[in-house]
């Protein structure tokens, strides 16, 4: 299904004013084959569905339950579009050399631009994706997206502010304040959804465990003081969330598991582990 942002006709029909239709058109082609390059990575994955939203600053894949990607299934993903664009600026200018063809050249630096473009570490770029499964290798996914968010929205601070900066010299790019809205909105609406994400990922782990046959555990030690709510708090993305229990000298005490925590909130509210333990005993 393709999808049109509402944003995206008035930026076009901008364009056209000011002269951009003969770009517009490449542009669309290069940005359309662009998103078909995730897609067949993510069907290689097993995801399913397929859409496509033109927005003001391009096309964003729209692929079922793709949040719940690994981080290394979702890093790939992310980097093959711009991966694809760098590979075929290079073809185009090789081939611009040899026949010197316009058309060559264009489709060289169309391609260039949009792989350079999407490599920017800012949501809803592949950059923001990309740096967000790099850093979710390594640390939890609440606090790699916590991280990409503050970098996206740095980012789209500083673009607005050469917005402004060239604005008052005289340079009306609106592009670039364009762009730099479009960042800095789409990373606020990227952190309300963490939350949603992480429940969505408790909601579904078992049947994410069935399809594919394993998980990647988690271990975590949690002082026995600590309540439930706590303990939710830390269960990362897309594992199987382990907690040792230990007491004021550090001793185990016991093993909870995920499962376990989510029951206990049902049955009991946010109690305290050491509440837990007592009414398991």
């Amino acid at each position: 299904m393709i999808k049109i942002n509402k944003y995206f006709i008035p930026y076009i029909i901008l364009l056209i004013v000011v002269g951009y239709r003969g770009q517009i058109i490449y542009t669309a082609i290069v940005v359309f084959f662009h998103e078909i390059i995730h897609y067949l990575f993510s069907r290689y994955y097993k995801f399913s569905g397929f859409g496509i939203e033109f927005i003001a600053v391009g096309a964003v894949i729209k692929l079922k339950d793709l949040d719940e990607a690994f981080p290394k299934e979702d890093l790939i993903i992310s980097i093959s579009g711009p991966i694809f664009n760098l590979i075929f600026s290079g073809l185009f200018y090789f081939m611009y050399k040899i026949v010197y063809s316009n058309f060559c050249y264009v489709f060289f630096s169309i391609n260039l631009a949009i792989g350079l473009f999407n490599l920017i570490p800012a949501f809803p770029l592949d950059g923001g994706r990309i740096l967000r499964s790099i850093l979710n290798l390594k640390i939890p996914y609440r606090m790699a997206n916590k991280i990409t968010i503050v970098i996206s929205i740095i980012i789209g601070i500083m673009l607005m502010l050469v917005y402004v900066f060239l604005f008052l010299n005289g340079h009306n790019n609106f592009t670039i304040g364009i762009i730099a809205t479009f960042i800095m909105t789409t990373s606020l609406k990227e952190n309300e959804r963490t939350s949603y994400i992480i429940m969505g990922d408790i909601i579904k782990k078992k049947y994410k465990f069935i399809k594919r046959g394993y998980i990647e555990n988690r271990n975590l030690s949690i002082y026995y003081k600590q309540n439930l709510l706590t303990a939710m708090g830390l269960f990362d993305k897309g594992k199987y969330n382990i907690f040792t229990v230990l007491d004021d000298e550090m001793n185990v005490m016991d093993l909870i598991y995920e499962e376990e925590i989510i029951d206990a909130l049902k049955s009991y509210g946010n109690i305290t582990i050491e509440e837990f333990m007592k009414l398991n005993r």
